[in-house]
C-alpha cells in the first residue's frame, strides 16, 4: 500500500501596497490643510478635478461622485477665510466642524498617544506644526501605509484595516457638520469624499486580509 503526503494548500498574499488608493489619500489630505495659492489655481483652472476623477478611477472599488462639485471661492484670500470659518475659528467649543479627530472622542490625550504609536511603529514623520491627528496628517498616513511603508504584506494590511477602525471612522461626523455650516462646494465634496473613501476602503481592506490565515 502506497502512503501518500499530505497535501498542503498555499494562499496566495494579496499586495498591501496600492498606488491608486496611495495617491487618492495623499490628494485629500493636501486638500485638508490649510489651503495655498497654487490649490486655489488648480481647482480654479480644472486641473485638480481632473488629476482626482483620474485617480479614482484607478481605484479597486467606486465610489459615489456625481453629487459632487468642485467650484471653489472666487479668490484666494476668500478661500482662506472660508477654510478658518469652517474650520479654526469658533466659539467656546470651538470651530463648527474641527479638522482634528480628538475633538470627536472622549479623551483626546489618549487619542494623540494612539495615533503616535502608529506613526512611530511605521517610521511616518509629521511636518512640523500640524498636530498628530489632524485629518491631513492621517490621511497622509493611509498614503504612506497603502503605498507601502515596510515590506511585510500582512502588517501592512492589519496595520491600514486597525488605522481605519480606530482612528478615521470620525470623518462621517465631520462630514455632516460641514454639509451644516453653509460651505463652499469644494469644501463641501472634500469631505464627502473623504467619509466615502474610509467607508469603502474599511471592506476593501477586509477583503484582502482574507487571504490570509489568522490575520
Amino acid at each position: 500500500m502506497t502512503s501518500t503526503s499530505p497535501r498542503t494548500t498555499t494562499i496566495p498574499q494579496p499586495p498591501a501596497e496600492s498606488p491608486a488608493r496611495a495617491d487618492v489619500y495623499a490628494r485629500l489630505s493636501s486638500a485638508l490643510a490649510f489651503p495655498d495659492s497654487t490649490l486655489r489655481e488648480r481647482v480654479g483652472a480644472d486641473e485638480w478635478p481632473a488629476e482626482i476623477a483620474a485617480e479614482l478611477a484607478g481605484l479597486p472599488y467606486r465610489l459615489r461622485t456625481h453629487d459632487l462639485a468642485w467650484s471653489v471661492p472666487d479668490g484666494y484670500d476668500e478661500m482662506q477665510s472660508e477654510y478658518i470659518r469652517i474650520f479654526q475659528i469658533g466659539g467656546r467649543r470651538g470651530p463648527p466642524c474641527p479638522l482634528h479627530e480628538g475633538h470627536y472622542t472622549r479623551d483626546r490625550g489618549y487619542t494623540l498617544q494612539h495615533v503616535l504609536r502608529f506613526y512611530n511603529y511605521f517610521n511616518f514623520h509629521p511636518a512640523e506644526g500640524v498636530m498628530p491627528d489632524h485629518a491631513s496628517v492621517e490621511l497622509e498616513f493611509m498614503s504612506h501605509l497603502a503605498g507601502g511603508a515596510v515590506s511585510d504584506r500582512l502588517s501592512l494590511l492589519r496595520a491600514q484595516r486597525d488605522f481605519l477602525k480606530s482612528h478615521l471612522p470620525w470623518l462621517s461626523a465631520l462630514a455632516e457638520r460641514v454639509a451644516q455650516s453653509d460651505p463652499p462646494r469644494f469644501y463641501s465634496s472634500l469631505v464627502k469624499l473623504t467619509a466615502r473613501l474610509v467607508a469603502a476602503d474599511q471592506p476593501f481592506i477586509e477583503q484582502k486580509l482574507g487571504g490570509y490565515r489568522d490575520a
